[in-house]
């Protein structure tokens, strides 16, 4: 019997080995060989957000609707890029924190239009890897602010870097729509289609599916997109539109007349399959379609367009405004404009009665006519007071420096060169460090700050040399930022002999209390968000003395040595 048994086992174990051999395969894992860098395969990637289902946005805005994924209650759930250590941040620098005060927080600082130097800053303190917070706030709110913040950013390769690394962690649907939209906006079909091969995932979303399913046409792999696309609709997938323009670009029906602006994919595949396709932009029309329509040159060109059509120029104004057309195609516009001797002598007088196009462009053309630096500058100040006037101020911006760059400011009257020198030359940022021994704040001691292995011995050394000249001369002082540089050291451990210490006082009201409360109980994340609400607009080179101060002090306190010597970098030396 115990014979039997063993052979009927083994029967067993060779009929489920023979029933797993022949498990049909996964036909979203089929592999082919590449014959070209265009080859694109898209495989299926099963992990624990498989059934997610997400709503994006498929208009023609860029706005990010709210996702409806369902997070895991893991509380290891870490999402980011930068390792906490590098910027001496925590892991679990957000959940000592209420959650509601973090949303309401980054949802205003998402808000604002940061300067660069806050922008940078919140960049490394968005996309540090940190468990998200405990108390009052669901793991998807906090996520999608990281996500609201990147496409607002517009930094493609950072959210490409972002969506890889967070792969397996949350889908970033979203994320990954705004890229290949850019992409496709550039005319970058190529670009937009490599990175399905680089994320190698499914999607719940149709515009995503149709675009994986475009890019396998594009890329010559038409078995492989009527697989897919038959796959899709056994599963229920339901897209008129692009079923017509499917089998359209697969030679399957005529080329169709059908034509859509739903969405950038739905214009592209229009675009590809209506001969003598045009489209015209109204003033609704987003960022994203003008790009695309320049990108394609499917824009009017400047010949075609006419003058006597005022409403159609007023909406080439606002669409270079908003940086989406070219602003030497419509300088080039107001070239066509034909007007008398007398009004081109007397520009200050006849604009008066022109309407504020055909008054830009009589300012425009006396630019062009005139080599008097003063002239031209006057005329230049106009038209940019012209554009600001009528809410289109950046329709005159690079051309306005290119024209003023070809005079020197001691070529004109002391009324021009404040708007001379406002928007004429852009500032070089690889200027070098001018140092001056006799300040200590612009003295070589700060490389402290500078360099990336300074030496604390010598530092202390130089300090307190320093600070000796400073107590037996007179007229020698410390300010503000010398005290900055003192009491950074001081924190990094740098001493001071103790003859020194009456050479300043310290303010201990500068610090807002509520920051204060949020370093004392340890809330390190909150704390730095409200010093970026603080920054705000502001360039750092531009903060008072106690606002830098306070600033510097509440880094030194937490710990944060990398950030607080990037604003010191920036704001100690002089540099020519």
């Amino acid at each position: 019997m115990l014979n039997n048994f063993f052979i009927i086992f083994l029967i067993l174990i060779a009929f489920t080995k023979f029933a797993l051999s022949n498990e049909p395969a996964d036909i979203w894992s089929l592999e082919k060989k590449e014959n070209s860098e265009e080859n694109v395969v898209i495989e299926n990637t099963t992990n624990e957000f498989e059934n997610k289902k997400i709503q994006i946005n498929a208009g023609i805005t860029d706005d990010i609707k709210v996702s409806e994924e369902n997070f895991t209650d893991k509380n290891d759930l870490v999402v980011g890029i930068y390792d906490p250590g590098k910027y001496g941040f925590e892991l679990d620098m957000w959940t000592k924190s209420d959650g509601k005060k973090i949303y309401e927080l980054k949802k205003k600082i998402n808000s604002m239009n940061l300067s660069e130097d806050a922008s940078e800053i919140y960049k490394k303190i968005l996309l540090t890897n940190t468990f998200p917070p405990k108390n009052n706030l669901d793991k998807k709110k906090f996520f999608d602010l990281k996500a609201e913040w990147l496409i607002k950013n517009e930094d493609l390769g950072l959210i490409i870097d972002y969506v890889t690394k967070n792969l397996n962690i949350i889908s970033n649907e979203n994320l990954i729509k705004f890229v290949l939209n850019e992409y496709l906006s550039k005319a970058e079909i190529k670009e937009a289609c490599s990175l399905f091969k680089k994320l190698n995932q499914s999607f719940s979303d149709n515009y995503l599916k149709n675009f994986s399913i475009y890019c396998l046409i594009h890329s010559k792999q038409n078995d492989l997109a009527m697989m897919r696309f038959d796959l899709e609709k056994e599963s229920g997938y339901s897209d008129p539109f692009f079923e017509k323009k499917f089998n359209s670009l697969m030679g399957l029906s005529k080329d169709d007349n059908t034509s859509s602006d739903k969405n950038l994919l739905n214009l592209h595949l229009s675009f590809n399959t209506i001969k003598d396709f045009k489209y015209v932009p109204t003033k609704k029309t987003s960022k994203l379609f003008w790009t695309y329509l320049r990108s394609n040159n499917l824009l009017d060109s400047t010949s075609d367009i006419d003058i006597a059509d005022e409403e159609k120029i007023s909406l080439l104004e606002k669409a270079t405004h908003e940086r989406n057309y070219n602003e030497k195609d419509l300088l080039n516009i107001y070239k066509k404009f034909q007007f008398s001797v007398d009004q081109l002598l007397n520009i200050e007088r006849e604009k008066e009665d022109l309407s504020n196009i055909k008054a830009r462009a009589l300012m425009y053309q006396g630019i062009l006519l005139n080599d008097d630096p003063n002239k031209v500058t006057k005329l230049s100040k106009d038209l940019k007071s012209s554009f600001t006037n009528d809410g289109l101020e950046d329709a005159f911006k690079d051309e306005l420096r290119y024209i003023l760059e070809e005079f020197d400011k001691s070529e004109l009257s002391s009324d021009l060169t404040d708007f001379y020198v406002l928007n004429s030359k852009v500032e070089n940022p690889n200027k070098k460090i001018k140092y001056n021994n006799k300040i200590l704040h612009q003295s070589k001691i700060i490389n402290y700050f500078i360099q990336e292995k300074p030496s604390k011995k010598k530092t202390e050394k130089d300090l307190n040399n320093f600070l000796k000249k400073i107590k037996k001369s007179k007229k020698n002082y410390l300010i503000t930022k010398d005290v900055i540089v003192i009491e950074s050291l001081k924190f990094d451990g740098i001493e001071i002999n103790e003859e020194y210490n009456d050479l300043y006082t310290i303010n201990e009201n500068t610090m807002p209390i509520d920051i204060q409360v949020l370093i004392n109980d340890g809330e390190i994340g909150l704390a730095m968000l409200r010093i970026i609400e603080i920054i705000g607009e502001d360039e750092l080179k531009n903060l008072g003395s106690e606002t830098l101060y306070f600033l510097v002090n509440a880094l030194n306190q937490m710990d944060i040595d990398l950030i607080r010597n990037e604003i010191l970098s920036e704001i100690l030396p002089v540099r020519v």
